[in-house]
């Protein structure tokens, strides 16, 4: 080996610097994948995405079947939360088809921002959670199904059913639940 061969494992591509304080800068992970970051955090906040490439891919084109919006084809896509149907003009047009609630839940009203309507919504494991619709506005959300009951001690508008108890999410006080009388 020649002495610029010795390790071969030392990349061959020359150092980035920060385009913010010209430090160097080096890859972290985070939530959404790698991207580069300056050295000097937090001193310097810059970063970027490692990967150029967008994360919503295309599956499949549906046939015969046009946005409400823009009169586009929607398509089966797959992104960070999941698959989901939504329009190919995007970003021109950002129809997407949401997920309807179970049929035995009835949204109820946020309670944080009382505006907004909690709904059903599910992660990209398939796990359910209760989230406002008013998002980003508001980002309250629920692990447990919400019942419009008030709570006795601290007057919070909803309270969440779990195991045949009302559990307030916001003072943790429970209540039992009476078996259901067939």
């Amino acid at each position: 080996m020649t002495p610029d061969q010795d390790n071969p494992f030392e990349s061959t591509k020359t150092k980035e610097f920060c385009p913010k304080c010209n430090s160097e800068l080096t890859i972290k992970t985070g939530s959404s994948g790698a991207f580069l970051a300056c050295v000097t955090y937090p001193v310097c906040d810059y970063t970027r995405a490692l990967s150029q490439s967008s994360e919503v891919q295309t599956l499949k084109i549906l046939d015969d079947v046009c946005c409400p919006e823009c009169e586009g084809d929607l398509a089966v896509k797959t992104g960070k939360f999941g698959m989901f149907i939504g329009c190919l003009n995007y970003p021109d047009c950002s129809f997407t088809v949401k997920d309807d609630d179970d049929d035995d839940y009835e949204p109820v009203d946020c309670p944080l921002c009382q505006k907004g309507e909690l709904h059903m919504r599910a992660n990209k494991k398939g796990k359910s959670f209760y989230a406002c619709d008013q998002y980003p506005k508001c980002d309250y959300l629920l692990n447990q199904k919400p019942i419009a009951v008030k709570c006795d001690e601290c007057d919070w508008a909803v309270m969440t059913e779990h195991n045949n108890e009302l559990h307030c999410p916001n003072c943790n006080h429970h209540v039992r639940v009476p078996p259901k009388a067939d």
